[in-house]
């Protein structure tokens, strides 16, 4: 009878294999395609995308690619018109102290909800103008020369300051500057123009100036077309593309047009206003990814026309609103064509324009009644180079004014 081999005995020599537990890679351990998984994580919100990019090195990679993020903003973006509950970027002014206010508000007949944003913009300016959103990226400036200008990605909560050109507008020509953003997509580069605009006696037409995010420079840009432009910013944001309400001097005297920057060949286009009397108030508006206005008498705020411009047959009339009672202001509209108004109480009303209703309200607290705007807003994880984390506004604002209020009370002291 053989020998018993003792525990051990008989058994090779070496190192033991450990399995060790792998962290889950972009195919989520192999239960699902990666297709699948690219699919799932491009539809979820900024906010839950943040919280994935700790899950493992792969996904955060995944997150973090030029691919990724612009198939995330589409599918962002496409949605909201359908859905009908696009979140549009509030901003107004405080009751008491009148410190600008930017919010996040999503009017459904869901749910509404408003979500207070840290500002970016220095809070010891008094003028700010928010320019309008492009991809994710909206654009802030002080008036009335654009000489602060701030990008601002608010769901990724990240901003950065851009240069100033060295070409500077003068006082005594000048008038203002008028700012504009810009998204060139073949480029992935987002532009900031700057027309500086001169006098309203003159009719010399608006100088402008164009920065790349992509070159970190700024450039001179011909305005063949003539025009001058009427407000301190772009009057809208349309796929990228800025569009301006502006005086042109021709041959057939002076009249109000369109201009809107051509992205492909860096010129500025002029398109036709629709008739518009006297008496006629007009509100550029966003209409599913189409140029649209609202047109009502000035006497007559309650009855709204919506237009919209196609690129063969021009203007046309859409649909009336009907009679609206009970707000004081309308403020803006909805990519999906509701209508948004203020009454004098600072509370916000959707209205449906196909049904005359309202379908939601939403109250602001500490809002100051009339000094409000909207703009459309989708969220995405468009970074710009540069960029740095937004401070608390609260923490930032409380510091800061408690130092002036220091150095107040130490020169009142030094005087005495």
């Amino acid at each position: 009878m053989p020998p018993s081999k003792g525990k051990g005995k008989g058994k090779k020599k070496g190192k033991s294999k450990k399995t060790k537990n792998r962290a889950p890679d972009a195919t989520c351990n192999c239960i699902f395609r990666r297709e699948i998984i690219i699919n799932i994580l491009s539809r979820l919100p900024v906010k839950t995308l943040i919280q994935f990019r700790c899950v493992c090195k792969p996904w955060r990679k995944l997150i973090s690619k030029p691919k990724f993020i612009a198939t995330h903003f589409r599918h962002s973006s496409s949605l909201q018109p359908s859905t009908g509950s696009s979140p549009v970027l509030l901003h107004t002014r405080h009751l008491k102290s009148y410190d600008h206010l930017l919010s996040l508000i999503n009017l459904s007949s869901e749910s509404s909800s408003v979500v207070e944003l840290d500002n970016p913009f220095p809070f010891f300016l008094q003028s700010m103008v928010v320019v309008g959103s492009c991809n994710g990226i909206v654009c802030l400036c002080q008036p009335p020369w654009g000489d602060v200008i701030t990008l601002w990605n608010p769901a990724m909560r990240q901003s950065r300051t851009v240069p100033l050109s060295k070409r500077e507008p003068i006082m005594e020509a000048h008038s203002s500057v008028s700012i504009g953003l810009a998204y060139d997509s073949q480029e992935n580069d987002f532009l900031v123009l700057s027309l500086k605009r001169f006098g309203p006696e003159t009719v010399i037409a608006d100088e402008v100036e164009m920065f790349s995010t992509m070159s970190f420079s700024w450039e001179r840009v011909p305005n063949e077309v003539g025009f001058r432009v009427l407000g301190l910013s772009c009057n809208l944001i349309i796929k990228g593309v800025p569009y301006w309400s502006a005086l042109l001097e021709d041959a057939y005297g002076s009249r109000e047009v369109l201009v809107c920057f051509d992205l492909s060949k860096k010129v500025f286009d002029k398109l036709p206003m629709p008739g518009m009397r006297l008496e006629t108030k007009g509100y550029l508006v966003n209409l599913e990814d189409s140029l649209g206005m609202l047109m009502w008498e000035k006497t007559d705020k309650y009855n709204v026309d919506i237009w919209v411009m196609d690129d063969e047959d021009g203007w046309s009339k859409k649909c009336n609103v009907g009679v609206l009672f009970g707000f004081d202001k309308i403020i803006g509209c909805l990519r999906n064509g509701n209508i948004v108004a203020e009454d004098e109480n600072g509370v916000f009303f959707l209205f449906d324009p196909v049904t005359s209703s309202v379908k939601a309200k939403v109250c602001i607290d500490n809002a100051n009644s009339g000094s409000s705007m909207i703009f459309n807003y989708s969220e995405s994880l468009v970074l710009i180079e540069g960029m740095l984390p937004v401070k608390k506004q609260a923490a930032r604002d409380k510091l800061a004014r408690e130092n002036l209020l220091k150095c107040g009370d130490q020169l009142l002291s030094f005087q005495l």
